[in-house]
């Protein structure tokens, strides 16, 4: 099994038990926060769920993206990832944008009543597992487009989550003070607060999918790395800096690299003997390079 098969194994091994795991806590956050009629923990089991569906089509687009190139997509099917980045993206901004008018609806209504002690429990619970399976994920493969997704969603549930405990102290302090009414309106405050902790995380995901689908160039790792590769090329072939461009697209990367050679002195062999040395110092990166190696005496026809 090569560094890529590895890499697609072990990304779907994680998103598979990422999966249970949001399960879990989706049907609890959904149960608690029904019982004690606390907005945040619904929208926290909300919030949960959507990831739930979400990493389900994360699982079952990296199979696909997996399968490899066919008659109709001779390309393969890669660019389903940044899709399916942007749709998670999409779909998380949107919930957040229901939970915070939700919440001004109920503060302008005059608030709810909630249970301090229900939501310090519940937000100590929740962030302590977001934790270790933010941690967990997010050490798996940093090169995964899907895993890194999937960890900064368990981050800003972590984040979320110890935001809902704090809160909830703060409501039992409240109760003991003069401003006791104050109380009725912590719950909604604390949706618009992690509302706006958690909008960074759909506009990141927006963002890397945009890059992607409008085929941006990878990250500067992954292009020092190309670079090493063609100083390597360049040592052993005696040749100048090519003309280089680089995308990629889920764990496709598009590499064209262009050198200007003398006349008279290359063959065709030669240039297969750079390509496949060129090849070869790609090879421990964990994602499928296609690479277009060319030599031309021309430099009109250089990229």
């Amino acid at each position: 099994m090569g560094i890529k098969e590895e890499s697609a194994e072990r990304e779907r091994k994680t998103l598979r038990y990422s999966l249970m795991v949001a399960t879990a806590l989706a049907v609890l956050a959904a149960v608690w926060g029904w019982i004690s009629q606390s907005q945040v923990i619904l929208l926290d089991g909300v919030y949960a769920l959507i990831g739930m569906v979400l990493t389900w089509m994360s699982l079952r687009v990296s199979r696909i993206a997996d399968s490899g190139p066919t008659a109709r997509f001779p390309f393969g099917k890669e660019a389903l990832i940044p899709v399916v980045i942007a749709i998670q993206g999409m779909a998380l901004l949107a919930t957040l944008a229901y939970a915070a008018v939700e919440a001004v609806r109920v503060i302008l209504a005059g608030g709810a009543d909630v249970t301090a002690g229900s939501l310090a429990a519940y937000g100590a619970i929740s962030a302590a597992v977001s934790v270790l399976i933010w941690r967990y994920v997010g050490k798996v493969d940093r090169t995964s487009d899907l895993l890194v997704a999937e960890a900064r969603q368990w981050g800003a549930s972590a984040a979320f989550s110890a935001l809902v405990a704090v809160g909830a102290v703060v409501a039992m302090i409240l109760g003991r003070t003069d401003f006791s009414d104050a109380d009725r309106y912590v719950d909604s405050v604390l949706v618009l607060i992690g509302c706006a902790m958690l909008v960074p995380q759909p506009l990141a995901l927006l963002r890397t999918a945009l890059v992607e689908l409008l085929e941006g160039a990878p990250s500067q790792q992954v292009q020092a790395h190309v670079h090493d590769a063609i100083a390597a090329v360049r040592d052993e072939f005696d040749l100048d800096e090519p003309a280089l461009t680089m995308s990629k697209v889920g764990r496709k990367l598009y590499i064209e690299a262009m050198f200007m050679v003398p006349p008279h002195t290359w063959e065709i062999d030669d240039e297969d003997a750079v390509r496949r040395t060129f090849a070869k110092h790609l090879a421990d990166l964990p994602y499928e390079p296609w690479l277009n190696i060319e030599l031309t005496t021309d430099p009109a026809l250089m990229l």
